[in-house]
């Protein structure tokens, strides 16, 4: 298993951007299968493996999954290459006042990912998840090109983004100094979120597509956002037309619930 972090140049965010990237090409099970190192039931070694695209939350950067979960550990059992982008505080938009971050995360960072690592991002083996922030970037992206994506996760996601832009109940403002500032700078000096950008409103474009990702779903029962992410989940199920699985559990907006999530999403499309 191999583990890089270094930069990229992005022609969408028009300079150098961080990013890690996990590889399991060179892993002990490829070199010595059934001897050294453990694949999950089922998995087989690939020369091109399937591919995560692997998103941070507000306060996080590019490097916090490696740091917090177990996630070299989890991608070397499942045999996937994991990609982990930085996007700032950018809330995974096309910035009015700023660089292009959807653009990247969504056409961009597939081809770069195929091109550079020999890894494959073929609609059948590219996968997209995120936590709270990450958690929307991952939906807004495979809601908004369905035909892309195997599957999307998405753990204590920031469903509902419009009471973020245009008011101030999501977060306190005072818990994130300079988020006002941001706020403005992603959406401009009259914040006002596009129907494009809303998760509900893609669930409804996305039911019509002939192809869409299945969704992993979790949240915790005493997080902050839990009432939105049970409105996303019946709203999914309303659709009737997503393979969609929800689970939730006793947990808050921490590590813990993540390092768990990530795991029962890569058994749940993978395992």
């Amino acid at each position: 298993m191999s583990f890089f972090a270094g930069t990229i140049f992005s022609d969408a965010l028009h300079m150098d951007t961080s990013v890690a990237v996990i590889l399991p090409q060179d892993s002990r099970s490829h070199r010595h299968p059934g001897v050294l190192g453990v694949l999950h039931e089922g998995i087989k070694p690939l020369k091109t493996p399937k591919t995560l695209i692997l998103l941070h939350g507000l306060s996080d950067n590019y490097s916090v999954w490696g740091h917090l979960t177990s996630i070299l550990r989890y991608a070397e059992a499942y045999d996937i290459a994991v990609i982990l982008p930085e996007v700032q505080r950018s809330f995974y938009h096309n910035m009015k006042n700023g660089p292009a971050y959807f653009k990247y995360i969504s056409e961009e960072l597939p081809t770069l990912a195929a091109d550079l690592f020999n890894v494959s991002v073929n609609p059948e083996d590219l996968y997209i998840a995120g936590l709270s922030m990450g958690g929307y970037g991952a939906l807004y992206a495979a809601l908004s090109y369905p035909e892309k994506y195997a599957g999307v996760g998405c753990f204590s996601a920031a469903c509902d983004i419009r009471s973020i832009v245009e008011t101030d109940a999501f977060i306190g403002l005072d818990a994130f100094p300079g988020l006002e500032e941001d706020r403005r700078g992603i959406f401009g000096e009259s914040p006002q979120l596009s129907d494009s950008a809303d998760l509900f409103y893609l669930v409804t474009e996305a039911a019509k597509k002939p192809k869409r990702p299945a969704i992993f779903m979790t949240c915790g029962t005493e997080d902050f956002i839990y009432d939105s992410n049970v409105r996303l989940r019946n709203h999914l199920q309303a659709s009737g037309t997503f393979n969609f699985t929800y689970e939730e559990w006793p947990g808050i907006h921490e590590w813990g619930f993540w390092d768990i999530s990530i795991q029962k999403m890569l058994k749940h499309f993978l395992g």
